[in-house]
């Protein structure tokens, strides 16, 4: 690699390590946590790349590409990562799964269309139906719960549940938002991967932005809310169509794969508080 090549990597490194390191530190993840982490990457990403002849490399290959030892890097791949959690687990996924089907499921909706409001016991038409046929074997209370906890759901003293929203969406945090810190800014950094280093026959991934560095600050509350609405409804139109072209979990033999599309809203510090040697 060039060394204005390193040089531009290296300084992206640092400002998308930024965000990052601020979360470790507030949840008291320190450095010698992080190098250890890091470490273990290295050798996972290294042993995903093939030799010649379709071999996974050697511990040897390994620690020449990573700069670890071959003692080092057997540690690591014997330990493996003990709290990778796929992300396809459970929850987010079952509770998303069940906000979408009380908003477009018309069993589920009143006659303009709308979420309707559900009995919680009623295992025919009510909230424990919508459950059970969202959330697989997931039990009601569980996802009841962690909807509530998101303050997705609301209950009254006649038991009857409102939806509150369509987005699961946890609370700062929360377990839940810091295992979505990993999937969104994995998928993100992923296209951008794919994107720098695929071949010239291989597409490119849609990766868009819109910008501007001289925004009035008085007007960030109406840019705010015109992203996240029209992020919201693209989003839905978007998750529909997914929803169409879902293959049955009872279906073994059609090949599947995870995919989608992410949308975030981003705003930096005013340049008075930003460390301007980082940028």
């Amino acid at each position: 690699m060039k060394d204005d090549a390193r040089q531009w990597l290296a300084r992206a490194c640092r400002r998308l390590l930024r965000p990052v390191v601020r979360i470790l530190l507030q949840h008291g993840i320190a450095y010698r946590d992080f190098a250890e982490i890091a470490r273990g990457v290295y050798v996972d990403v290294a042993r995903e790349a093939s030799d010649a002849r379709g071999r996974p490399p050697t511990d040897s290959r390994v620690a020449v590409v990573t700069g670890l030892t071959r003692k080092e890097v057997r540690r690591l791949r014997e330990a493996g990562d003990q709290d990778y959690v796929d992300p396809t687990w459970g929850g987010a996924n079952r509770a998303t799964r069940v906000l979408a089907g009380w908003h477009r499921d018309p069993d589920f909706n009143d006659d303009r269309g709308h979420p309707r409001v559900l009995d919680f016991g009623d295992a025919d038409s009510g909230f424990t139906a919508l459950v059970r046929r969202y959330s697989g074997d997931i039990p009601v209370n569980a996802v009841f719960e962690e909807l509530e906890r998101v303050g997705a759901v609301d209950i009254d003293d006649r038991d009857q549940v409102s939806v509150l929203g369509r987005a699961y969406v946890p609370m700062a945090s929360d377990p839940e938002s810091l295992r979505m810190l990993g999937t969104a800014s994995h998928d993100l950094l992923a296209t951008i991967a794919h994107n720098i280093g695929r071949h010239a026959d291989t597409p490119a991934r849609f990766q868009r932005t819109v910008f501007n560095a001289r925004v009035d600050v008085r007007a960030l509350p109406v840019f705010h809310r015109l992203a996240s609405e029209h992020g919201q409804q693209l989003l839905e139109t978007l998750d529909d169509w997914l929803e169409r072209h879902e293959i049955d979990e009872q279906d073994t033999e059609t090949p599947v794969v995870r995919t989608g599309v992410g949308i975030y809203y981003f705003q930096d510090a005013p340049r008075s508080e930003e460390n301007k040697n980082d940028d």
